[in-house]
């Protein structure tokens, strides 16, 4: 990813065109930066539709105060490493569930204020619950096409929803 573009999208960043621009992709793209609940007063976002470094900077800037963001990363996971000023600006923890979340926090290391990586998506949202406080905000926004067991992203993205409702029913506390 360009720094021109990384800087445009910065500066986009309070701008009416990046508001009618979110409004559009969540009219059109199931799963892109779709309310998924609330648990514990933190909002969960699940922004599954996000399958490239872009959309994910475009998600993250739209965001006035920082995010606990999940990332998956697997064989299509590109280069990231565009995003770490953003992730640096924007994000107080990353969470990498995918076999190739060493990769991610090499290409990210140098924005990452926290980093943590999961052995599955469950163990995402625990870890994200946790480390998030009332009224922050966590993100699912993958950045890259979704893989087995998913067909794609939408799949990521219903699966992402029955979990998050699973453990809003179960009405978890954490300390």
């Amino acid at each position: 990813m360009s720094k021109d573009l990384m800087n445009e999208i910065r500066r986009a960043d309070h701008s009416e065109l990046l508001r009618v621009r979110r409004e559009a992709m969540r009219e059109s793209l199931p799963f892109s930066l779709e309310l998924a609940g609330n648990i514990n007063g933190v909002r969960l976002i699940n922004d599954s539709a996000a399958t490239t470094p872009v959309r994910v900077a475009e998600s993250l800037a739209s965001f006035s105060k920082p995010v606990v963001w999940i990332a998956e990363a697997n064989s299509f996971t590109g280069d990231l490493s565009g995003l770490a000023p953003l992730i640096q600006e924007k994000v107080s923890v990353v969470i990498v569930n995918g076999p190739q979340a060493d990769e991610v926090h090499d290409m990210l290391w140098s924005g990452i204020h926290m980093f943590l990586s999961a052995s599955g998506w469950e163990e995402a949202f625990d870890l994200a619950l946790m480390t998030a406080d009332a009224n922050d905000t966590v993100l699912f926004s993958p950045g890259c096409r979704a893989d087995e067991p998913f067909a794609n992203y939408r799949e990521r993205g219903a699966y992402i929803n029955r979990l998050i409702d699973i453990k809003r029913q179960t009405k978890i506390t954490i300390p």
